[in-house]
């Protein structure tokens, strides 16, 4: 990107953090008018693009990316015939742009400096006035995953649910690994870090929500513990650590009672009793059976329209990006949405002969597996992966590299 005048720039960087800060403000989460204007903000991002570029240059990664985008309206209006409908599939052109944004900052990120202690400092507000209300009902954490009224009154206060958890998921492997390299040159950075973590923590013990939980873990486990290469090794054993999770709760008493005593009373015990009763009489009184069966009705889509996917015949699921979208938009679908979703961890491990940002994108990738495969909430998270995310490596690359100088220089 062409640095043309700093004020365009600054513009520029004012429509990205009010992107990632709709993203994830439970406030924002509501009415129409804040989508709008971050739809507006996209598209004021891109005028400025091209006045900065002198020319409207798009490579053959953009128009795939914006070939899908068509694709996603082109359906949305065949399905139904409304336009709001083709309005409703906003998460679709918000991770386009966000990847074509993306894109254009490759080696430009310090035009964004700055925004990621904005973001951290908004989460760290935003999660301990969840806890607060969380500590006085915990019954809260599942009314905030339902559109009520009722919701909306604890949104507009700041209490947040999956769209303030899961963007937070999908960075604490590069968060983590960014706070404990600010330690030797950023103390500030890294007392912030430490801040918004332990303020995660505690939000995601209180809220329960299992997913977010295991997938934060196994993303810090395999930071510290896998030192392959394969970030499919990676997904399979985070898997088979899953799977082993699930099982010994169910099957180890001594276990699960020792959980159950250590979290008595929260909604971290709830869902350990909510397991238990799915597995035994099939009657949860949570999400896992819900979730179980929607997405076997995603799979059943999947397999029923494997190539070019159900288009305006059936809409999946509804709680898996990533199959939602392989089953409705086919191979072609899921393979750009794969390509987009997965690009910035995946392109630091390629671009990047450091085998530190090697374990960072790998445990990365292993937390974005598992919140796409697993959840549908898109749109919240995109924000963190295209601009916090590659700016946490951007951090991480500079400081590593200070080390090594130092080390030389010793």
């Amino acid at each position: 990107m062409q640095k043309h005048g700093l004020s365009l720039a600054f513009v520029q960087k004012l429509c990205v953090l009010y992107l990632v800060v709709w993203m994830i403000s439970p406030p924002m989460e509501i009415d129409l008018i804040y989508r709008l204007f971050a739809l507006g903000c996209a598209a004021f991002w891109f005028i400025i693009m091209v006045i900065r570029e002198g020319k409207l240059s798009l490579s053959a990664d953009d128009a795939g990316a914006l070939a899908f985008m068509l694709i996603v309206m082109v359906i949305a209006y065949a399905g139904s015939g409304s336009i709001s409908n083709v309005i409703k599939q906003i998460s679709y052109y918000i991770l386009v742009m966000c990847y074509v944004m993306n894109r254009r900052y490759i080696d430009n990120w310090s035009e964004l400096k700055g925004i990621i202690q904005i973001v951290l400092i908004l989460c760290i507000i935003f999660n301990s006035i969840t806890v607060k209300t969380l500590s006085e009902d915990s019954s809260v954490a599942r009314l905030l995953i339902r559109d009520t009224e009722d919701t909306y009154k604890y949104l507009r206060q700041g209490v947040g649910g999956y769209s303030l958890i899961y963007p937070q998921v999908c960075i604490i492997p590069a968060g983590t690994a960014w706070t404990v390299n600010a330690f030797r040159h950023n103390k500030f950075d890294f007392f912030l870090g430490v801040a918004w973590l332990l303020s995660f923590t505690v939000f995601a013990l209180n809220a329960g929500y299992s997913l977010a939980i295991f997938a934060s873990a196994v993303g810090i486990f395999m930071l510290f513990f896998y030192k392959g290469r394969s970030g499919t090794i990676a997904f399979v054993i985070s898997v088979a650590i899953f799977a082993g999770a699930m099982l010994s709760i169910l099957y180890i008493d001594s276990l699960r009672n020792f959980l159950l005593s250590q979290f008595d009373g929260t909604a971290v015990a709830k869902k350990i009793n909510d397991l238990v009763a799915s597995s035994e009489t099939g009657a949860a009184e949570g999400s896992i059976n819900d979730r179980i069966r929607v997405y076997k009705n995603s799979l059943e889509l999947l397999f029923k329209y494997p190539i070019i996917g159900s288009l305006w015949h059936n809409s999946g699921g509804g709680h898996s990006a990533f199959l939602d979208t392989f089953a409705v938009y086919g191979v072609f679908g899921c393979a750009v949405f794969t390509k987009m979703m997965y690009a910035v961890p995946n392109n630091y491990k390629n671009i990047y002969d450091m085998t530190y940002i090697m374990y960072v994108a790998n445990a990365s990738l292993v937390t974005l597996l598992f919140v796409t495969v697993l959840d549908s909430f898109t749109y919240s998270f995109v924000g963190m992966i295209m601009f916090i995310m590659p700016m946490f490596f951007e951090d991480i690359i500079k400081w590593r590299k200070l080390n090594n100088e130092s080390t030389l220089e010793r």
